[in-house]
């Protein structure tokens, strides 16, 4: 229970340096959160908005594209964990996922995280920026 309160509280600490324009301190304690905790969107979304505001469209697409990664990798760990431990379930729920679309033929959900969605917005928007000068 310690650990989710000082990651909570670290985000703020961060909120409130941002609001002090001290953004280096900010990213810092962000990334602090983030080797705590890789999945922690509200981290990965506010280094995005440090990075656009600076114009480090770099920095802000390796952010995005880490956020992307921790966020699928999870997904894949958590729905194999599930299967292999629930093997009759998993099987009758797959075949059940296939016939109503969700699944695709090689057993890939069809649809993805509304969060993941707008990071691949946000990426196909700092490439285009990154390219035009």
């Amino acid at each position: 229970m310690a650990d989710k309160i000082s990651h909570k509280s670290l985000l703020e600490q961060a909120r409130q340096l941002e609001a002090k324009d001290d953004l280096p301190g900010a990213i810092g304690l962000y990334n602090e959160a983030l080797s705590n905790d890789p999945l922690t969107i509200a981290a990965y979304n506010r280094l995005m908005i440090i990075y656009r505001k600076q114009k480090a469209y770099k920095k802000e697409l390796e952010t995005i594209n880490k956020g992307i990664k921790s966020l699928e990798d999870n997904v894949h760990q958590t729905r194999t964990t599930w299967m292999k431990a629930h093997r009759k379930a998993a099987k009758l729920s797959q075949a059940l996922a296939k016939s109503l679309g969700q699944i695709d033929a090689k057993g890939k959900p069809t649809n993805e995280d509304p969060v993941i969605t707008g990071w691949k917005r946000r990426k196909a928007i700092v490439l285009k920026r990154m390219k035009t000068p």
